[in-house]
């Protein structure tokens, strides 16, 4: 199976993933075959990309975080929501409430990281974190998991691992403060907007210090995941040494999931693109050495994407070479926009070839 934009999904094509929704509900059961009216009200629904099964690639792509297991978090993300909502109605606080929510995320990260780690091909092919459509949860625990790839790259002990999990998965609880308009808006802030959606950082900080037992270091993320190794970050203006290694992971993993998820008014970039973003900045914004930490740690073409090669010809990573993610082996179909019988060639030893892209169709089955 594969992934493909929405608009790329044509009548007949077999669904390859079962879709949920936000809670962990089933939306549409893999297998199903798409007709016109499904994909349809899969555009209205709001999906952008689905798996669909193809004769070009065969693999099976495993659910990193379990349905069941997105439903808890789902669960008790709404419910500290609901808290903090409460609390800005001049309620009082619930902090009992709160901690004990806390504990319980807390139990589920640490069951997450323990599977992640000890499923490497699950962290070499990042293209598979989530397909669940609550666009603010789901982005915390994408930046959970590429954290957890860098540090465990990078040597961190268990114990820090789970301090940075931790304090990924809330590190936007201050946006719960800010006006759900501006949160939703699908076009540009004005300046007055952004001004006001910068200040998630303090008051998600402040909320996590005043009420929850969270770590300083995981609580931290929370305030300085948008600060810059150049000075120009938010809210302090912190540079270099003085950003935590935790928040400096954590900004890296944030950019770089928004950068490949999609959104209302734009589409996701292609892993290889975000990636470049992040080595293009690397020194300004972010810490070089841990984004080139994670380019090694990743391949930014994961088997089954169908590619375009520079002399032409078409076909799908079939097997990546370990620390060359832009370099693996490749199964052609196709040469010159025809198709031919299929064989592999090794980009390793290929040297003046390059991926020139990655497409959704072969140009011979348009």
């Amino acid at each position: 199976m594969r992934r493909i934009p929405i608009e790329y999904a044509r009548e007949g094509d077999i669904l390859g993933k079962t879709l949920y929704n936000s809670s962990g509900g089933m939306l549409l059961c893999s297998g199903t075959k798409l007709t016109e009216r499904i994909i349809c009200k899969l555009k209205n629904y709001g999906f952008y990309t689905i798996y669909i099964k193809d004769k070009y690639t065969e693999r099976e792509i495993e659910e990193i975080i379990k349905p069941e297991i997105m439903a808890r978090i789902h669960a008790l993300h709404e419910d500290l929501q609901e808290i903090i909502k409460n609390s800005n109605n001049g309620m009082k606080v619930d902090i009992k409430g709160v901690n004990k929510n806390v504990r319980d995320i807390n139990e589920i990260v640490n069951e997450i990281i323990y599977e992640t780690l000890f499923n490497k091909d699950v962290l070499l092919n990042l293209e598979n974190i989530s397909i669940y459509d609550d666009y603010t949860l789901t982005h915390s625990i994408n930046m959970m998991l590429l954290s957890i790839v860098i540090a465990n790259e990078s040597g961190f002990n268990m114990e820090q691992i789970k301090k940075l999990a931790i304090g990924c998965i809330f590190h936007d609880i201050g946006k719960t403060f800010l006006p759900i308009e501006i949160i939703n808006k699908a076009g540009k802030l004005t300046d007055e907007e952004y001004e006001l959606v910068k200040c998630h950082s303090e008051k998600g900080y402040e909320f996590l210090t005043s009420y929850t037992d969270l770590e300083a270091v995981s609580r931290n993320i929370a305030l300085s995941h948008h600060e810059r190794e150049d000075g120009l970050g938010y809210p302090r203006g912190l540079k270099s040494d003085e950003i935590h290694k935790f928040s400096k992971v954590a900004s890296i993993c944030d950019v770089f999931d928004a950068l490949t998820s999609d959104r209302p008014y734009r589409r996701a970039l292609p892993l290889h693109e975000a990636m470049e973003y992040l080595l293009a900045s690397g020194g300004s914004q972010f810490d070089i050495n841990f984004v080139r930490t994670f380019y090694n740690s990743i391949n930014i073409y994961t088997r089954g994407t169908l590619v375009l090669l520079s002399d032409g010809r078409e076909g799908v990573v079939y097997e990546t070479n370990n620390g060359f993610s832009t370099r693996p082996k490749v199964r052609i179909y196709g040469e010159g926009g025809k198709k031919v019988s299929p064989y592999v060639v090794d980009l390793m030893g290929l040297n003046n070839i390059l991926i020139e892209k990655v497409v959704h169709k072969f140009s011979f089955d348009m």
